[in-house]
This record gives structure tokens, sequence and C-alpha cells, in this order.
């Protein structure tokens, strides 16, 4: 009787796994870039890293629908008191269009304005670097 609950029990831990989708090819994580590729990395001050994180969110989903230059950006968390964002153009060129265009963007200005002032921060506590993938 054991014997018949265990493999039981083991056949619907199997099936909830399977059913699950943990074992489907495509989950692996993929790569943050490619050989060439421009990564820039944000940190801001943010009294409140849940609503900063939130309108960088937003200011991101703008970009994906607006910029006449196509590339990737993520938001993120770092620690209890900073929001940031990671991006990654194709190229250096791409990274200057994008820059060119923001800085041109009435909507994209005050989206930034506002998650500045929701992390009670302002443009000089930006701190930016950028990385070329190898």
């Amino acid at each position: 009787m054991f014997k018949k609950r265990l493999v039981g029990a083991m056949a619907l831990l199997v099936s909830t796994v399977a059913v699950g989708g943990h074992h489907e090819e495509g989950e692996a994580p993929m790569a943050a870039a490619t050989a060439g590729q421009i990564i820039v990395a944000y940190e801001v001050p943010c009294t409140d890293p849940v609503a900063g994180a939130a309108r960088l969110k937003a200011l991101i989903a703008y970009e994906a629908s607006a910029s006449p230059v196509a590339y990737s950006s993520v938001a993120t968390t770092i620690g209890n008191a900073k929001v940031g964002a990671v991006d990654v153009h194709s190229s250096m060129q791409a990274m200057d269009k994008a820059f060119a265009w923001q800085e041109q963007d009435d909507t994209w200005l005050a989206m930034q304005a506002l998650s500045l002032t929701v992390c009670e921060t302002d443009l000089d506590s930006i701190e930016m670097s950028v990385h070329i993938a190898q």
C-alpha cells in the first residue's frame, strides 16, 4: 500500500513539473549582448525604488513604441536605495542616435523628469557607464 502511494505521489509530482513547463527548451537566459554591442548601465538614487522602477518601466515602454532607433532596455532596482536601467544598443552610432532622439522628444523628457521626481533626485545624480560587449 505504501509503495502505491509513493508511486502515485511521484507520478503527481512529475506531472506537475511537466505541466508547469520547466522542461521546455528556451527557458535558459539569453545572452545579455553579443560582441560589439553597447551596454549602457544607469544607477539613480531613489527614495522609493518600487515607485521609481515602475516609472522607469513606463519610460521604457514609451521608448519601445516611439523611438526611431531600436534598442532593448530593462528597469532594475539596486538594493533599497537605487533604481537603474540597462540598455543594449547595436553600436555606438545607434546609441548616439537614441540619445539624440531622447534629448529632443518632449514626452520622453517629461517621463524622465517624472521618474526623477518620484525618486526625489535630479539629472546630476544619474551615474552612467558604457560597456562594449566582447
